[in-house]
């Protein structure tokens, strides 16, 4: 496939070619070179944006002219749920059974936001001095979704979706590590025929991406990706005040109480860490399990992973794939050589595949203490850490600057109760998935996780903003 930019209802080639190279994740061999949109070509596609906020011919349309169109979206989407899933599996690593999964979540985004422009929420209107007040929620203006390489298509969809659902028009760009499934995605929304200027996409690294969050034209930012890039994204909107949506990662905790069920415990470790090849938000970043139960877990846990079988991600019968690319994987041995030097053991099962792609097998750490893994290495690795009561429990889970995910295992109301101190924004009792626990649920984030929830309600509230009018004051009649 071709990169091609869509700046004002025109297909066109990005005008840089960038010296990366994306390499197929499971095999080591190159895929194509990175493209950037030139200085011109942002500009474009920025004027464009803002032209299409001023006409306001899409925002003006009935909820449910604007919910016609993106079930057309959908519609379209569905048709290259094969082409998706594929592309996501070749540039991130991640298996196609579950890359799969998530390009069907890419339909659902749009029916889902579809689904709440024709019921959507109603604030009623305040008594006033004279009359109703009301309330309005109003698109923001033209927004900018920049998106992550661990779960590209699904992530893109949830945010393109809810911003276009809101009568924003919206420019997207895609991670360069992974830039294929927004390419798809964008030929989808283009079949849609919305108005022009309406849905753009920009290909392009960092310097893109804060072209576009930099300029005063842009009325809202939503930024799922890493720390460093989340900062960077609110530093620039903290220039024009605009809102911005983060969704950053965690170093998340799984709690294994002394009464908890020791082979669920053990599944669910395993999850976290081969979900995603751990390269997702919420992957298992630290376990923490009390010191009665230690031994005996890492041993069901041993044996779980042992059968873990590494491939290719096209192999049906493959477990986990490889991470991402070649330089997030030698971050993720840097960190687990650190921690070895610090005095950590790291410890693996699992066999690697013949394959040059950039597998790492799931491993856990021990021998550290729980302050000395405060960072999130966001791969299939985790430290293992022991505790003696509840109160060092929750005190280990809150150990850290982050507060996106959590898990705890034991007896329900036990559980419960330790959950109930725990410092983030998603808890799970007795199970590990990478779903949310509610479709419509929202999923925030705490600390240095991120800035704002995120949910098929809240995204869409996001990128709108509140009016309110009423009548203050009845003029005196003129008697002439």
């Amino acid at each position: 496939m071709t990169l091609t930019n869509y700046i004002n209802d025109t297909w066109q080639a990005p005008a840089q070619r960038l010296d990366s190279q994306v390499f197929h994740a499971s095999e080591g061999t190159p895929l194509f070179h990175q493209m950037a949109s030139d200085p011109q070509q942002i500009e474009a596609a920025l004027a464009a944006s803002h032209a299409a906020h001023l006409r306001g011919d899409w925002a003006a349309l009935a909820n449910s002219e604007r919910a016609t169109k993106l079930d057309a979206i959908a519609d379209a989407i569905a048709t290259r749920i094969e082409a998706i899933a594929e592309a996501d599996a070749a540039c991130t690593g991640v298996l196609l059974k579950t890359t799969s999964q998530v390009a069907q979540i890419c339909v659902l985004a749009f029916k889902a936001a579809s689904a709440l422009l024709r019921n959507p929420p109603v604030r009623k209107p305040f008594d006033g001095p004279h009359g109703e007040v009301i309330v309005e929620r109003l698109p923001l203006g033209p927004a900018a979704i920049i998106a992550p390489w661990n779960a590209p298509s699904g992530i893109t969809c949830h945010k393109l979706a809810s911003a276009l659902a809101a009568g924003c028009p919206v420019i997207v760009k895609p991670s360069e590590w992974a830039p294929l499934s927004g390419q798809l995605i964008a030929e989808a929304v283009a079949e849609a025929g919305l108005p022009a200027g309406v849905f753009q996409l920009v290909h392009g690294n960092g310097i893109t991406g804060a072209a576009l969050v930099e300029d005063s034209r842009i009325a809202a930012v939503s930024f799922t990706g890493g720390l460093q890039g989340g900062r960077a994204v609110a530093s620039a909107c903290a220039k024009d005040i605009k809102p911005a949506q983060l969704e950053l990662g965690g170093n998340n905790p799984i709690v294994v109480l002394e009464d908890a069920n020791v082979e669920a415990a053990a599944d669910g470790v395993v999850a976290g860490l081969t979900t995603l090849n751990g390269q997702w938000c919420r992957a298992l970043g630290r376990l923490l399990v009390h010191e009665s139960i230690a031994d005996t877990l890492l041993e069901a846990i041993a044996s779980r992973l042992s059968q873990i079988r590494l491939g290719h991600v096209l192999d049906v019968d493959s477990d986990m794939g490889p991470v991402v690319h070649k330089g997030h994987y030698e971050l993720i041995k840097q960190a687990v050589a650190h921690y070895e030097s610090i005095g950590g053991t790291a410890r693996s099962w699992s066999a690697l595949p013949d394959l040059a792609g950039y597998f790492i097998a799931p491993t856990l750490i021990t021998g550290l203490d729980a302050a000395q893994a405060s960072e999130e290495i966001f791969g299939p690795v985790a430290t293992v850490h022991t505790f003696s009561d509840d109160a060092q429990a929750v005190a280990q889970a809150n150990g850290t600057p982050f507060g996106l995910a959590a898990y705890v295992f034991g007896a329900e109301p036990h559980a419960w109760t330790v959950a109930s101190g725990i410092r983030a924004g998603n808890i799970k009792i007795n199970a590990v998935s990478m779903l949310n626990l509610n479709p419509m649920a929202p999923r925030p984030a705490w600390g240095l996780s991120g800035l704002g929830d995120e949910g098929v309600v809240e995204t869409f509230e996001f990128f709108r903003g509140t009016r309110i009018i009423g009548v203050a004051g009845k003029p005196e009649l003129d008697d002439a």
